[in-house]
């Protein structure tokens, strides 16, 4: 594993080289949360996805470097509070048109 680094790719590319590393479930909007590790640099990653399964078009994705993970905290519930904190994270899905990029603050 290479030194972590901010000139990693996992800092640009999304999924570029994560692996997952655990599944968080799922919070009260049913939206599931899982943490995910850069194979490269070890970077921890939190993944959020939500969809309304009656609504086309609706799934996105979230994705956002974390601090080492404290798993007797980490939980589903806090995932969307959690991104929301962050300096930014990435973005995609079919709710934004299959567009990925950054951004900050709340969730769409």
């Amino acid at each position: 594993m290479a030194a972590r680094g901010d000139a990693c790719e996992c800092l640009s590319v999304p999924f570029a080289s994560l692996t997952l590393e655990g599944e968080l479930g799922m919070d009260a909007e049913l939206g599931e949360a899982s943490l995910w590790r850069c194979a490269r640099c070890g970077r921890a990653w939190l993944r959020y996805l939500y969809e309304l399964e009656g609504f086309t078009g609706s799934g996105r994705w979230y994705l956002g470097a974390i601090a080492k993970p404290d798993f007797a905290t980490l939980d589903a519930s806090r995932c969307r509070q959690t991104l929301e904190s962050l300096d930014w994270y990435f973005f995609g899905g079919s709710y934004f048109d299959g567009r990925t990029g950054k951004a900050s603050g709340p969730l769409a």
